[in-house]
């Protein structure tokens, strides 16, 4: 996969029977890149403290949208429960699993 946010195919036609654990494995690859690029954790479950709010979150940390390239200097838009947010929001983040 490169790295320009390409979407993975699911070819239902080609007789390949293993198209969507392909699909999972490039796309835990590319949330692996991810995570290694911004770090941040991604994919994964945690406790997030944010910084406009009094209490933490706790839920898998998300991608609100697909980064175009992978290029720390880029917005990394994210979201837990819903709640959209940024690296820049992010006081505090605990690793759960």
């Amino acid at each position: 996969m490169d790295d320009e946010g390409s979407q993975g195919l699911l070819d239902f036609d080609s007789g390949n029977t293993n198209g969507f654990d392909n699909w999972r494995q490039q796309r835990e690859e590319r949330l692996r890149l991810i995570r290694n690029e911004w770090g941040v954790p991604v994919g994964r479950r945690v406790c997030l403290k944010l910084r406009e709010f009094d209490h933490e979150f706790t839920g898998i940390l998300m991608l609100a949208e697909e980064p175009p390239k992978l290029d720390r200097r880029l917005p990394l838009l994210l979201k837990i429960r819903n709640i959209p947010l940024t690296l820049a929001d992010i006081e505090r983040c605990s690793l759960l699993d």
